[in-house]
């Protein structure tokens, strides 16, 4: 699982989704566009372990919401590496705003889960946000964030409400 970090991005996303990888068992990492360190909207400063030339198979992409999120997916670098991931892809996954990423992108085609401070910026873009936490199309799910984003991954993965309790992610294990 890879987890894109631009310049902004949501840590506490970015540090939810890895977490829940960690507890899966995936391999997991950070990638970016180039080796720069970036600052998150919260002032922490990740070093990404991979860039976009140089970066291990991916089969489930994560990006957090962050700033500018509408520029990045128009952003040249972003969509070439995009095209090229993407048929290997088993799951794309967007944060709080990512789903203005994907639009950009060219990825979105229909009414998208987001969180409420991205509402009108979808509107403006004739896009009707759902009042769902997460909405799937296909390999793309876009949601409202934060555990949101950790709901709709642990859903994918299969994830029961009882698993997720004995992981410690929530839930209610039964009693016994």
């Amino acid at each position: 699982m890879g987890v894109l970090l631009t310049p902004g991005f949501l840590e506490a996303e970015a540090a939810l989704a890895l977490e829940v990888g960690r507890l899966l068992g995936w391999e997991r990492f950070t990638l970016a566009r180039g080796r720069t360190s970036l600052e998150g909207s919260a002032g922490a400063v990740w070093t990404p372990r991979y860039t976009f030339a140089a970066r291990p198979q991916l089969d489930v992409l994560v990006v957090p919401g962050g700033g500018n999120m509408r520029k990045l997916g128009r952003d040249a670098a972003h969509q070439a590496w995009l095209a090229e991931v993407w048929e290997g892809l088993r799951a794309a996954l967007g944060g709080a705003n990512a789903a203005l990423f994907w639009l950009e992108a060219g990825y979105l085609s229909s009414r998208p889960a987001a969180h409420p401070a991205a509402h009108a910026a979808l509107r403006a873009a004739a896009l009707e946000p759902v009042a769902s936490p997460y909405l799937w199309q296909g390999k793309l799910c876009t949601t409202q964030g934060y555990l949101t984003l950790v709901e709709a991954l642990l859903d994918w993965a299969g994830f029961s409400e009882e698993a997720r309790g004995h992981l410690g992610l929530g839930g209610r294990p039964k009693a016994r």
